[in-house]
C-alpha cells in the first residue's frame, strides 16, 4: 500500500490488527463493510485467501481509486469485492432519526449510553475539535457529565454541534441525490452474516447500527471506525452502548490512533 503521511498509515496498521481476527475464524464466511476504503483492500485479501464474500455498500465505489493508490491493488480489490452502490440508509430515516429526541441507542437508553461514553472522550492525541464542541455546547470542558446534560437538555443533537461534523458530499448535502431505502437492511437480509464492518459517513452509524444490531445473529463480529470524540462523531455513542449492552461483548480497542477502532461480538 501506498500512503500519504505517516497518520494513514497509522489508520491503516490499526484496520490489520482489527481485522486479524477474521483472519483467523474460518466461520467468517461473509461480511459486510458500509464505507469503502483502505479497509476494503484488506478485507479483498482476507477474501482472496480464504474465500469468504464481501460486500461493500459506498456512495461512490468508483472514488476507491482515490483511497487505493497501487493499481494492482486496486485491481484485485475490484474483483474481489462485490460493491453495491447506494446510501446505507435513507435519507428520509436519517432526518426523522435527528429530528426526533434522543431516547437512546437499541435497546441501551439515553441516560446509560452516556454513562459509558466516558471512555471515548479523547482529545489526547487530535484536540483540533475541542474548543468548537465546546462552544457549540457551550460548556467549559469536555466532561462527560456536561456533555451529556447539554444534549439531554436539548432533546437531540444541537444544530451547532453537527454543523462541525459537515463536509461537503455528506448524508445532509443537498448535492447528493438519494432516492429509494437504505441498502443496509435489505443485504443483511439476502445474505447470512458473520461479520460487519462500520465506516461510513459521520452522521449514518447510530442509524446503521440500530439495523445492524437488531438484524445480525448470535456469533457475529462488528468492527467500528471513528470511536473517539470529539475527533470524530461517528461512533462514540454506538460504541458506548456496546459496552452498556449484555447482548454483546467487547473483544478489542485500538487506541493507536485519534480515530480508534473497536471489535465486538454478539453473544
Amino acid at each position: 500500500m501506498e500512503f500519504s503521511n505517516k497518520r494513514e498509515e497509522d489508520v491503516f496498521l490499526s484496520y490489520l490488527r482489527g481485522f486479524s481476527v477474521l483472519f483467523f475464524d474460518p466461520a467468517v464466511k461473509h461480511i459486510v463493510e458500509v464505507g469503502a476504503g483502505q479497509s476494503t483492500a484488506i478485507l479483498a485479501l482476507l477474501s482472496e485467501r480464504s474465500g469468504c464474500s464481501v460486500t461493500t455498500i459506498d456512495m461512490d465505489p468508483q472514488a476507491l481509486k482515490n483511497k487505493i493508490g497501487d493499481p494492482q491493488i486496486l485491481s484485485r480489490t475490484r474483483e474481489q469485492i462485490n460493491f453495491v452502490s447506494g446510501p446505507s440508509v435513507s435519507r428520509s430515516d436519517l432526518d426523522r432519526w435527528y429530528d426526533r429526541p434522543f431516547k437512546g441507542i437499541g435497546s441501551i437508553p439515553a441516560t446509560q449510553v452516556f454513562h459509558a461514553a466516558e471512555a471515548f472522550i479523547d482529545t489526547t492525541m487530535d484536540n483540533r475539535k475541542e474548543l468548537p464542541v465546546q462552544r457549540a455546547l457551550n460548556i467549559p470542558n469536555l466532561d462527560v457529565a456536561l456533555v451529556s446534560a447539554a444534549i439531554l437538555r436539548s432533546h437531540n443533537f444541537p444544530a451547532a454541534l453537527l454543523e462541525i461534523y459537515r463536509n461537503e458530499g455528506d448524508e445532509f448535502s443537498e448535492t447528493v441525490i438519494q432516492t429509494g431505502a437504505g441498502l443496509l437492511s435489505s443485504v443483511l437480509k439476502e445474505n447470512e452474516v458473520d461479520a460487519v464492518f462500520l465506516d461510513s459517513g459521520e452522521f449514518s452509524s447510530l442509524l446503521e447500527w440500530g439495523i445492524v444490531e437488531s438484524q445480525v445473529s448470535s456469533g457475529t463480529y462488528v468492527i467500528l471506525h471513528d470511536i473517539f470524540f470529539p475527533k470524530s462523531f461517528k461512533n462514540w455513542l454506538v460504541c458506548s452502548s456496546i459496552t452498556s449492552d449484555p447482548a454483546w461483548q467487547v473483544l478489542y480497542i485500538d487506541r493507536s490512533t485519534p480515530q480508534g477502532l473497536m471489535v465486538a461480538r454478539k453473544n
